[in-house]
């Protein structure tokens, strides 16, 4: 492909375009964690966060969740700057197909990552939320034993299917996933089944 090479006056003013709208980023990003971590600490965001398995994931990871949410903005939007910069200086120096494609991945790929993202905490959170409240139905210590499997092969169910649903919303194509979950999906359903028998054979033999 070929394309014109522009005169010097032009690639200094691009490059400087260039650098501003990363700086911009770089500020965005900083501002942006600092509001968001002041804000969800405030609200008291990572007591209730740490609630949910997520939410001790990423406390074991070593940060609270505030902590965490600000970050992962912070880096989405250096990334997206960054690019945007990229594609802005291949676009006035005539490389249109890297401009395209930088701008592309911008709104489709990074775009797509957010909704995931976003799909699969809030998915996670209404999961834990869900087998918290079937935990609670039950207050026989018998039909807990008999409930915990039962609950936990849900709950793992709906993660997957959270997950499937969050990637399809993102823009990735998800047959080949779907493939690769199945054996573990029927390997999860039998190890399930296997050990609400033993049980149920285990309190038949102590009566």
């Amino acid at each position: 492909m070929s394309y014109e090479l522009p005169d010097y006056f032009d690639v200094v003013t691009t490059i400087g375009i260039s650098a501003l709208i990363i700086v911009a980023g770089y500020v965005f990003g900083i501002v942006a964690r600092r509001l968001l971590l002041y804000l969800l600490t405030k609200i008291g965001f990572d007591e209730w966060f740490k609630k949910f398995a997520v939410g001790k994931a990423i406390l074991r990871s070593g940060y609270s969740a505030s902590e965490f949410f600000g970050l992962v903005s912070s880096w989405i939007i250096y990334l997206s700057f960054l690019l945007m910069a990229v594609a802005s200086m291949a676009s006035n120096l005539g490389i249109t197909w890297l401009s395209e494609s930088l701008n592309a991945v911008v709104f489709v790929y990074i775009v797509g990552f957010v909704k995931t993202f976003l799909i699969v905490v809030t998915g996670f959170i209404f999961t834990d939320t869900f087998i918290s409240y079937i935990y609670k139905s039950s207050e026989l210590r018998s039909e807990i034993k008999l409930l915990t499997p039962v609950a936990e092969y849900l709950r793992i169910m709906i993660y997957l299917a959270v997950v499937v649903f969050a990637l399809e919303q993102g823009g990735l194509n998800i047959y080949s996933l779907n493939i690769l979950l199945m054996p573990v999906i029927w390997g999860l359903t039998v190890a399930m089944v296997l050990i609400i028998l033993a049980e149920i054979i285990q309190q038949i033999i102590r009566r």
